[in-house]
């Protein structure tokens, strides 16, 4: 595979990536918003921050990949 389509290759995957990203926190903000408005006032901090760490969690693995592909292209 000659440079340019090895590049093309790699920005499809990056685009796809932040794709899923973007839909992760976008599931979070919904998640956020939906105890924001349900959630009893004494456990909603509580919530919040195990909904908070299990986002960096579900986005860490992307992030990675993103950061590991973008080097391979500089």
């Amino acid at each position: 595979m000659d440079k340019a389509a090895n590049d093309n290759r790699v920005a499809e995957l990056i685009s796809s990536l932040s794709t899923t990203l973007a839909n992760i926190d976008v599931e979070y903000e919904f998640e956020l918003a939906r105890v924001r408005v349900t959630a009893k006032p004494k456990l909603r901090a509580m919530i919040v921050d195990t909904g908070r760490q299990h986002h960096i969690q579900r986005r860490e693995p992307y992030v990675r990949q993103i950061a590991e592909l973008q080097k391979r292209t500089s």
